[in-house]
């Protein structure tokens, strides 16, 4: 699949992972130029017209889901083979997130939390029903945004699928005791596989670890929940309650909804919430019940009956000719006695014997299974006989893994196990013969990926000289050629490719954001010179007003290009009238007498603002007072200033300032 495209726009770059049902690949989207993950159904399922059609059914109706804590889904398809095209999310999965820093912290645990109920809760409310939660289902970037994925899928698990025991085995862990038994999945179901979640976020274990799928189911649906609280102590008792109703095993006892999880969980370090008991369920006891239906009936040994029965003979009377008739039953009841007695004592004796040394004989002690992965056959089969533990092989082809050597290990490294269990190892066959792709008219980057995934080690590269009829930065030759049967680890490949033009053309930058506009160069091996800014009434602040070179000029790979940034809209002038009052002296009380003159009085005014330096507003003389409306033009981050003279002599200065956006000014 390496190379080649789906649905003629999704380009493959590399495998991600697979699972029982689906193998996913990193993918490019041609037409959108954006990563992609596409999951293709696992070719020998796609005989199933059953698992298809539910397949397409339910991945259609997840298409339907949109939420921020979802992985969307983008397209569905078939082509040689059915596939799903979701949402690319650079990240790992929940359980990798924890096996790597379990235990996580509360308040990190009540986040994640909160994003995956949020999730779940969608889903509900669109008539979802997940059926599949658990951490490997979960993902999980830098930033601690979740996304939860493999929405509906569970529906479409065949008997096909049941031969996939590791995919099951994962499943098991977070099954509801409701689907154990065979019921149908509900909402009820999922709520219980939060639980789950929840537990192993909590304290980095799963509450019911096994060997097989049939003994984890076997555990969830009698076996007491463990107390998170007793693997961390540090858990607050509000938090472990969430989880004890979340996994409660009649399902009328747990969470009617999802979103009453989240409101749970959303108040749990309330102050109100810190004194809070242990939440303490209505449950039946399996043990109790297996008691009733299972009373020891005591009886009387028949040996001490035929001990009592010849012993009252013994003591009854007898006639002289009837002892002598019966002296011969006499000495046999005598005989039978000792006999008995004899066989008593013996049975006596192999009872103590038998509580002393049957324990020892049948008791099985619990050993830890050693990690047996990379090592060879041999040191394997060494390591497990050494804990008492049987060993199954099996081989398999692998490229990566040497001849040899083991792949994989049943029950995995850790886990506590009885002496004599068979543990199943896989061991590598080493690298099988396949027929060589064709790299030609790939581009080198696709290739690398391709020839990586394949399980080639030893490539070389050569470069040729480009000419008209040369395609820029691809293979065009190829040894062994296409079709060749090698064996990928053990094989030389030389790849002869044309150089890409160093010759970069330089993108239109103008409009977007100054971050958008780094990317953009970035991506083409350009650097950004943002040390120019200006003001337009056209393109918003912190966008791009210009570039220098122009877009689509040609320029060196990691040249500069010189970008202007919008300081948006230039502020210009504002006006705003002064009033000035000049009050004449005779009017504060002391007027002339009427009919008399009166006295005038020069009046001078200058001011200064963007248009006029200490020029003259007026200059006159009045009689009585009088308001002067100056005129100001103000420029930004200036100020206008004025004086008034009366006879020569400066009575008054003051300054205005430029108006604020409801048109004040300060003076």
């Amino acid at each position: 699949m390496i190379g080649k495209r789906v649905g003629g726009r999704y380009q493959i770059l590399s495998r991600l992972g697979e699972g029982g049902m689906a193998i996913v690949y990193k993918a490019k989207d041609l037409i959108l130029d954006r990563l992609v993950a596409v999951k293709t159904l696992r070719q020998e399922l796609a005989d199933d017209e059953e698992f298809v059609r539910r397949f397409r059914r339910e991945a259609e109706s997840v298409a339907s889901l949109s939420h921020p804590n979802i992985v969307a889904i983008y397209d569905i398809g078939e082509e040689d083979c059915y596939y799903i095209v979701m949402e690319y999310i650079e990240g790992m999965t929940l359980k990798e997130f924890i096996k790597d820093y379990s235990p996580i912290a509360i308040n990190e645990t009540i986040h994640i939390m909160k994003q995956i109920l949020q999730a779940i809760a969608h889903a509900h409310d669109h008539g979802i029903v997940h059926r599949d939660i658990k951490p490997q289902n979960i993902l999980i970037n830098e930033s601690e945004q979740v996304k939860v994925t493999d929405f509906g899928i569970a529906l479409a698990v065949s008997s096909a699928t049941i031969t996939y025991t590791h995919s099951i085995m994962g499943s098991a862990h977070y099954l509801s005791p409701e689907q154990a038994k065979g019921g149908k999945a509900t909402i009820k179901s999922d709520i219980y596989a939060l639980g789950i979640v929840m537990f192993e976020l909590l304290t980095g274990k799963l509450p019911f670890p096994g060997t097989s799928p049939v003994s984890v189911a076997l555990k969830h649906l009698s076996s007491p929940m463990p107390f998170p609280r007793d693997f961390r102590n540090d858990i607050p008792q509000s938090i472990e309650n969430i989880v004890i109703r979340a996994l409660a095993k009649d399902p009328a006892e747990r969470y009617e909804y999802v979103t009453e999880m989240y409101d749970d969980l959303n108040t749990a370090l309330d102050p109100e919430r810190a004194n809070e008991k242990r939440l303490i369920l209505n449950e039946p006891n399996s043990d109790e019940e297996t008691a009733d239906n299972e009373k020891t009936i005591k009886m009387t040994p028949i040996v001490e009956h035929e001990m009592n029965k010849n012993a009252v003979n013994a003591e009854a009377p007898q006639s002289e000719n009837s002892k002598k008739e019966k002296q011969p039953k006499k000495s046999k009841a005598k005989k039978w006695l000792t006999i008995s007695g004899i066989l008593l004592l013996l049975i006596t004796a192999g009872l103590i014997l038998g509580m002393t040394l049957l324990p020892k004989l049948f008791y099985v002690s619990n050993v830890r299974v050693p990690d047996v992965t990379g090592k060879t056959y041999q040191e394997a089969r060494n390591a497990l006989n050494a804990q008492q533990l049987k060993v199954v092989r099996s081989d398999r082809v692998s490229n990566s893994i040497a001849k040899g050597k083991v792949i994989s290990q049943n029950p995995e490294s850790g886990e506590e196990v009885k002496e004599g269990t068979e543990i199943n190892v896989i061991v590598s066959k080493g690298s099988k013969m396949v027929s060589l792709d064709n790299y030609v008219g790939y581009s080198r980057d696709t290739v690398t990926s391709a020839i990586k995934d394949a399980g080639f080690k030893k490539v070389v590269w050569h470069e040729t000289s480009t000419s008209p009829d040369t395609p820029e930065g691809e293979i065009i030759r190829q040894n062994p050629s296409a079709g060749t049967k090698v064996v990928p680890a053990d094989t030389i490949l030389e790849l002869t490719y044309s150089p890409e033009n160093q010759e970069i053309t330089v993108p239109d930058l103008k409009g977007k954001t100054k971050n958008d506009a780094r990317k953009l160069l970035k991506a083409q091996g350009l650097n950004a010179d943002f040390s120019n800014s200006d003001y337009s009434d056209d393109v918003a602040k912190g966008s791009v007003l210009d570039q220098d070179p122009a877009s689509g000029s040609q320029v060196e790979k990691g040249a500069s290009i010189v970008v202007t940034l919008s300081k948006g809209k230039e502020p210009k002038p504002k006006g705003i009238d002064q009033p000035i009052k000049v009050i004449y002296p005779g009017d504060k009380g002391s007027s002339a007498a009427s009919g008399e003159s009166k006295t005038p009085i020069h009046v001078q005014i200058y001011y200064t603002d963007a248009n006029h330096n200490n020029s003259v507003f007026t200059d006159e003389e009045i009689t009585e007072t009088k308001t002067y409306t100056i005129p100001f033009m103000i420029n930004p981050n200036e100020k206008g200033t004025y004086r008034v003279l009366i006879d020569g002599t400066e009575r008054k200065t003051g300054t205005v300032d430029y108006p604020d956006e409801h048109g004040a000014s300060l003076h």
